[in-house]
């Protein structure tokens, strides 16, 4: 299936994937910092810090994943082709 054209001006592009890509950076890095500060008020070595960049990373990932995969729309018209196709 074709996908419509895009007729956003190339500014308009730049900035949606400027902001996606602030959003995961953001969202890969806070956790972290929040992680240091928290072990810095509390006295506690490296725990939260440690946890934060797990979840950060973790978070980023899938946020990641879920960015490049296509809308749920397409899924389901994908899958809908694809059993049309596979009948008699």
């Amino acid at each position: 299936m074709n996908e419509p054209p895009d007729d956003r001006s190339p500014l308009a592009l730049a900035m949606e994937w400027t902001s996606r890509v602030t959003t995961v950076s953001l969202e890969m890095v806070l956790p972290g910092v929040l992680g240091y500060w928290v072990d810095q008020w509390l006295g506690t070595r490296m725990v939260f810090l440690v946890l934060g960049v797990v979840f950060g990373l973790v978070s980023g990932m899938w946020h990641l994943i879920r960015m490049t995969q296509p809308p749920a729309a397409d899924r389901r018209s994908r899958q809908n082709s694809a059993e049309e196709d596979d009948k008699p």
